[in-house]
């Protein structure tokens, strides 16, 4: 079999050796299916995590919908609103470096969440602030040990 170019991930460089299986339907269309998605979008993910150079837009993309974020929450998240990530994923804008490595940061504990899941966790914590609502409050600590908590008080 040739390599399957993969473009249904939404990169135009992806490209498949193996694992898929292409059969033809009654009506004379091709059906495809691919081995394990999940694992191949992880294998993806870390290929971008670690590429060289600022994210291109279609890998923005990808990130975003891979974290299934909608470009409102995935700006509320970065500090921006929603028409800098359209900027970004239609090439309009160049990404900033440091949203950038944030960005890579968010995904790189996603795609890590079966084996340390607090990073993730906060992440998705911090995505859920709305900065909107501005509640003052007293931050009351104590020393436990010898440690600083936050009093449960």
């Amino acid at each position: 079999m040739n390599k399957y170019h993969y473009t249904e991930c939404g990169l135009d460089n992806v490209y498949l050796i193996n694992g898929v299986e292409i059969t033809k339907t009654k009506d004379g269309s091709e059906e495809i299916f691919i081995h394990d998605i999940h694992g191949l979008h992880k294998a993806i993910g870390k290929t971008l995590v670690f590429k060289r150079g600022l994210l291109a837009g279609n890998e923005i993309k990808f990130i975003r919908t891979t974290l299934d974020l909608s470009q409102t929450k995935l700006g509320r998240l970065l500090g921006l609103d929603y028409q800098s990530i359209l900027g970004w994923e239609k090439n309009k804008t160049p990404i900033s470096k440091t949203a950038d490595h944030f960005l890579r940061i968010i995904f790189f504990s996603y795609l890590n969440r079966e084996t340390d899941c607090s990073v993730y966790d906060k992440i998705n914590e911090i995505a859920d602030i709305d900065a909107e609502e501005v509640e003052v409050k007293n931050i009351e600590l104590k020393e436990v040990g010898d440690e600083w908590r936050l009093s449960a008080a």
